[in-house]
């Protein structure tokens, strides 16, 4: 009887040593980089993207065209291959696989994965993966960063502006422009903007076909919040020390499982730096 309740009081004991080991143990946290994700291939249906090389949370899912995240999504180091499905609740469609990449991401960096180009053959530009690498440095005081990404499909080779004016105010293209000539899958430099400090006037992007002011799209940028001692801020145009990206995305093919509803060019608005923190 003495040995079992010996037994006993030891099995508690080291009992006891687990749990206090399990409270105190810290997990490592894994080396994370950041990516923005978006659909904008104009004539298909919902797709899922999604990391499959390791158990990961990072991907965009059930997404229709110009479906996207503004803000980062975690993902984490290293080469990550990443396959694209069809999106569906049928598992011979979902199983389909549109696309398949492997791409490297290095911790504390920041990335635009976009899925676009037509799907249907024969169409130019093809179905393809772009993978841009997010490098903003930090805005002086006072100012913003802003940088277009060319992601429509069938449009052709773009200028860029960026322009400011009230909310209310007609559209008018000034004679300089932000960037010239940028290719499909192109990217332009970030851009130093001084940020909207009038709380009437706004900043847009526009995006021109190359050579003209003929106007492919012009979105408003968002504002951003402001941020207080309890609440920190939210990118945008009046925050300065935001940095912004502007991507261009074509209408939906007509007769195509994209939405109907985009009937003509847009822009898709992520944030690449977020201001600093104003509440502890």
């Amino acid at each position: 009887m003495s040995r079992l309740r010996s037994l006993v009081v030891c099995s508690v004991a080291v009992w006891l040593v687990a749990c206090q080991k399990e409270t105190t143990f810290s997990e490592p946290i894994p080396p994370y980089a950041a990516i923005h994700w978006i659909n904008a291939v104009p004539d298909t249906g919902q797709q899922d993207i999604r990391v499959i090389d390791i158990p990961s949370n990072a991907g965009l899912f059930d997404a229709n065209f110009r479906g996207s995240n503004m803000f980062y999504q975690p993902i984490q180091e290293g080469a990550r291959t990443i396959l694209i499905f069809n999106s569906s609740t049928d598992p011979v469609i979902a199983s389909q696989v549109l696309q398949e990449t492997t791409q490297s991401f290095t911790r504390d960096s920041g990335y635009t994965f976009i899925h676009a180009g037509f799907a249907r053959t024969g169409q130019t530009p093809a179905r393809t993966v772009l993978v841009i690498p997010d490098r903003p440095a930090a805005p002086a005081t006072g100012d913003i960063g802003v940088r277009a990404i060319n992601a429509g499909a069938g449009l052709g080779n773009v200028d860029v502006w960026v322009v400011r004016r009230p909310v209310a105010g007609a559209d008018s293209l000034p004679d300089t422009r932000g960037a010239t000539n940028v290719a499909f899958g192109a990217a332009t430099a970030y851009l130093a903007v001084p940020a909207a400090t009038v709380a009437a006037d706004t900043i847009r992007i526009v995006f021109t076909t190359a050579g003209t002011k003929t106007v492919l799209a012009s979105v408003v940028a968002p504002n951003g919040v402001a941020g207080s001692s309890t609440v920190n801020p939210i990118a945008g145009t009046r925050i300065a020390g935001s940095v912004i990206t502007a991507v261009l995305v074509p209408r939906s093919v007509a007769g195509s499982a994209a939405p109907a509803t985009f009937t003509t060019p847009s822009i898709i608005y992520l944030v690449d730096r977020r201001p600093a923190n104003t509440a502890p």
